[in-house]
C-alpha cells in the first residue's frame, strides 16, 4: 500500500445545463485536438500505466476505467450494467483523484451527429487541452473520453472546466469538475 487514496467522482450535463454564450480562449492558446480511437468491443485502451479503458455493446453508452490489473473483470461485470444512459447532446464525467489533484479525468459522450471536441481547462491556466475520444467502430452516437493530465505535465490542479463542441463548433455542453464536489 503506497498510502496514497484515489477519488472518483461523476458529473453529468448537457445541453439544458449550458449557458448560451461560450467565450473561447484564442485559438494560438489551445492545445491538442486528438483524433478519434475507434475500438472494438471490449479492446482495452491504455489511458497510461495506471489506467485503461474498455468500450461495451451491452446497455447504453456502457465503459469502464480500471487498472490494468482488473481490465478483465471490471469488463466481465459490467456486461450485465445498464451503462450510463446520458441524455442525447451531453457529456458526463468523473475524475480521480489523489494527494488533492485531479489524475484523470474520463467521460462519456453522447451526439446526434458527429464526434465532439472535447476541450479541458485546468483551473488558473491560460491553456485548454484536448480530450482523447473513443468510440467503438461501426456504432454512432456515443464515445468516450480521457484526459491525463500528467501526459501535459500539469501538476497540482484540483478543478477544470469542461467544454464539448459539436462538428459546427457549437458548445452543447460546458461544466466544472473538482474533487472539492
Amino acid at each position: 500500500m503506497t498510502g496514497k487514496s484515489t477519488l472518483r467522482r461523476a458529473l453529468f450535463t448537457g445541453a439544458a445545463a449550458t449557458t448560451a454564450m461560450v467565450v473561447f480562449l484564442p485559438q494560438a492558446a489551445q492545445a491538442g485536438g486528438m483524433d478519434l480511437i475507434e475500438v472494438r468491443p471490449y479492446e482495452r485502451v491504455v489511458i497510461n500505466d495506471r489506467f485503461v479503458m474498455g468500450l461495451l455493446p451491452e446497455g447504453e453508452q456502457n465503459y469502464v476505467v480500471t487498472s490494468p490489473e482488473y481490465y478483465d473483470e471490471e469488463i466481465e461485470a459490467a456486461k450485465s450494467y445498464p451503462g450510463s444512459s446520458i441524455r442525447p447532446n451531453s457529456v458526463g464525467a468523473g475524475v480521480y483523484g489523489e494527494d488533492g489533484e485531479i489524475v484523470l479525468i474520463e467521460g462519456v459522450w453522447r451526439l446526434d451527429e458527429g464526434v465532439p471536441f472535447i476541450a479541458v481547462a485546468p483551473e488558473g491556466d491560460e491553456l485548454s487541452y484536448g480530450a482523447q475520444p473513443v468510440a467503438l467502430r461501426h456504432e454512432d452516437g456515443w464515445g468516450t473520453f480521457y484526459f491525463d493530465p500528467a501526459a501535459w505535465e500539469i501538476e497540482g490542479t484540483d478543478t477544470y472546466t469542461i467544454i464539448a463542441t459539436d462538428a459546427d463548433g457549437d458548445v452543447f455542453s460546458e461544466f466544472e469538475v473538482s474533487l472539492d464536489g
